[in-house]
């Protein structure tokens, strides 16, 4: 037996060590996570109730594909880490494989904490085992197992760290069931990341300002990479005072607004076409913008990006510039105000007047689809209906096709981090899991997720999630019966009366809303759309309206 005084010190030693699953907790809200988005299962679970008691909100999910999706969603909105994904073993992981897919080809902040099992029990056969820290090393900035249980807040740290510095993206950290239910002393060791910030390019920056000067056609593009390091005052500076005119990626919309005067996204080919300085902020030349060869060959482009392998990829600018958007915008702005009165005077008049003649023709073919009487009705008299319905300051997910394409030209987006698509990589199923993630981080505002009904079939359980957490997001369902509607159909099955990749008429997707005891209405035409969204709002609930719309409306274009 120890003496007296030895035992009192060994106790007090004792009290002061804590599990695993507790330091998980508090290194998360530390570091400043609000919410945790998670499917309860072994070894995590403890955890994911330690995060509860801890006064991280718990929102326990449907499946875990989708949780990935509405922290991803989450953090774009709030601009941080605001929250994380957490698995259990095995299925659970590969189940999230997806979503972590999604984050990295988006380049988006993300910190996954998987369970495992024991580490003293590797090569067994236990159940569920897998090393996924293996498996997403290609999918993630790292991926990496917490071998011992003291390193839990550094692990944790670090990952933080690493998803957010450089080019945001996705990191997964194992967590083994030994080491979660192992205690430890909670000490914090500073985490080790070394970060290569690189001086400015002062030469690139100098010389990206007399370009833009001197332009007769200049003309911007911006990208949703700009969110992490905020611009809006500086682009709004270009498009202002300088007058350059702008289009945008899919997501990169509302960080100008849609009707900025100078915004030309319905002149986009045109723009890129006849450009003769084009400057890259936050956008990749991918295939959004078919790789870059709508640009005119003779061109000269302007790259400004964070991550220096992203330069020159599909075409090699006249100049490149590594660094954080905002910070070599506030350079190449110094430079161009001090340099305009030596600089030739120029009138974009001209230009100006091009573009605008574009927009406007088509606008006024856009307007004759929007106001079509035609039934069916037609994506595009759907989005009409949205459009003229949604505020200002609403958050639009669009999850689809036809239906996404039809959005896009249609639904305008006013404010930052405002505007969802299917991303870089087109993953459908989307909009639920967006959508709600979305309100949880920005709860005054209307969140609508508009999705095809092939997109909406992949993620539609989780509307429960969103009624039973009392998260009162919108779901419109685009019903065109199908997969591209008839489209696929009629080109790869046109002798078959069965249907194949069209799926039965008529299906009644509200009654799914109706069953988990959220807002529920079926809509077949455009007048009754309005009033359905308003009767959604009132209910003060999640809702669901499913909206038929004609199966046969080909593919929008621009």
């Amino acid at each position: 037996c120890l003496e007296p005084s030895r035992r009192s010190r060994k106790e007090n030693a004792d009290l002061s060590r804590i599990d695993g699953h507790t330091l998980v907790a508090q290194s998360l809200r530390r570091l400043g996570v609000t919410h945790v988005y998670c499917v309860a299962g072994t070894p995590i679970r403890e955890t994911f109730s330690k995060c509860a008691e801890l006064g991280i909100r718990p929102i326990g999910v449907r499946n875990q594909h989708a949780g990935v999706l509405m922290a991803i969603a989450q953090n774009y909105v709030s601009g941080r880490i605001a929250a994380v994904a957490l698995f259990s073993a095995g299925p659970a992981v590969t189940n999230a494989a997806t979503g972590i897919l999604v984050a990295w080809d988006n380049c988006w902040p993300l910190v996954l904490l998987g369970g495992r099992r024991p580490l003293n029990m590797r090569g067994m056969g236990s159940f569920q085992d897998l090393d996924a820290s293996v498996l997403f090393q290609s999918i993630t900035k790292w991926s990496a197992v917490v071998e011992k249980t003291s390193q839990i807040p550094r692990c944790v740290e670090q990952a933080f760290q690493i998803a957010i510095s450089g080019r945001p993206g996705p990191v997964y950290l194992d967590l083994p069931e030994d080491v979660l239910t192992a205690t430890s002393h909670p000490s914090v060791d500073p985490a080790n990341v070394t970060l290569n910030i690189r001086p400015l390019d002062e030469n690139g920056i100098d010389a990206a300002a007399e370009l833009l000067l001197r332009a007769q056609r200049p003309a911007m593009i911006i990208g949703k990479g700009v969110r992490w390091s905020e611009p809006y005052a500086e682009l709004r500076r270009l498009a202002d005072e300088f007058e350059i005119p702008f289009i945008t990626s899919p997501m990169g919309r509302g960080y100008l607004p849609d009707d900025h005067p100078r915004c030309f996204n319905n002149a986009r080919s045109l723009l890129q076409h006849k450009a003769d300085v084009v400057l890259l902020l936050g956008a990749r030349l991918d295939w959004t913008f078919r790789f870059g060869s709508q640009i005119a060959r003779d061109a000269q482009i302007i790259q400004i990006d964070i991550h220096e392998p992203e330069i020159g990829v599909n075409r090699a600018p006249t100049i490149g510039i590594v660094g954080d958007v905002k910070l070599v915008m506030q350079q190449l702005l110094a430079r161009m105000a001090n340099k305009f009165s030596d600089a030739p005077q120029k009138n974009l008049l001209p230009w100006h007047t091009v573009l605008e003649a574009e927009r406007e023709s088509k606008q006024r073919k856009l307007d004759t689809q929007m106001n079509s009487a035609a039934a069916p009705m037609s994506p595009h008299s759907l989005f009409k209906e949205i459009k003229d319905f949604m505020p200002r300051d609403a958050i639009c997910i669009l999850d689809g096709n036809i239906s996404m394409a039809a959005g896009q030209q249609v639904l305008p987006a006013h404010l930052p981090a405002s505007r969802f698509t299917a991303g870089s990589n087109g993953c459908m199923g989307v909009g639920v899991p967006f959508a709600v993630g979305a309100k949880i981080a920005q709860p005054q505002r209307m969140v609508i997720a508009v999705c095809g009904d092939m997109g909406f079939a992949l993620s539609a359980m989780d509307m429960e999630t969103a009624v039973r957490h009392k998260i009162p997001i919108i779901v419109v369902v685009v019903n065109n019966e199908g997969n591209s509607g008839a489209i696929l159909q009629k080109t790869l099955f046109p002798s078959f009366e069965e249907r194949i990749t069209m799926f039965q008429p008529d299906i009644h997707y509200e009654n799914i809303m109706r069953a988990f005891g959220g807002h529920a209405e079926h809509v077949d035409r455009p007048e009754q759309l309005r009033p359905a969204l308003e009767r959604a709002v009132a209910s003060g609930k999640a809702a669901c309206i499913n909206v038929n719309v004609d199966p046969f409306a080909p593919y929008p274009t621009e």
